[in-house]
């Protein structure tokens, strides 16, 4: 995979998963800001998917928005993705800690960040919130 870096999400994704991610919008004007960066998904020369993640401390990010174009989805893009964006991430940010947050009852989303090494650390449950907060540690 290969990450460029992005001041907009050019991806498509289901009507479902945009309410689960920013707007096109609000992730353009996001990355206006200093401490947020995003990244262009290519496998190989085709444009597969967008990450992008905020920097809260050195080497710990949030990572605000993920999403794989629904041309690419089920083909396991996700998961392979995101293991080559934490990697890329120590290498080139060094990175010690990723954190992010995914809809409650999605579990494909729990699926695909539990199975390249994220944790869940607690579940927001209030009015109008229902998240799982998840948590990646470099060890």
């Amino acid at each position: 995979m290969n990450f460029i870096k992005s001041g907009e999400m050019k991806v498509s994704v289901t009507g479902e998963q945009e309410r689960q991610i920013s707007s096109k919008d609000n992730i353009r004007k996001a990355l206006l800001e200093d401490n947020v960066i995003g990244f262009d998904i290519y496998d190989d020369t085709v444009l597969i998917g967008f990450a992008m993640l905020r920097k809260y401390d050195e080497g710990c990010y949030f990572l605000w928005d993920y999403a794989i174009d629904k041309e690419y989805q089920n083909r396991h893009y996700g998961t392979r993705a995101l293991k080559q964006l934490i990697e890329m991430m120590q290498n080139e940010y060094g990175l010690k800690e990723m954190s992010t947050t995914y809809i409650w009852g999605n579990e494909h989303a729990r699926y695909v960040y539990e199975s390249v090494g994220f944790r869940e650390t607690d579940v927001v449950d209030e009015d109008g919130i229902h998240e799982v907060n998840m948590l990646y540690q470099v060890v």
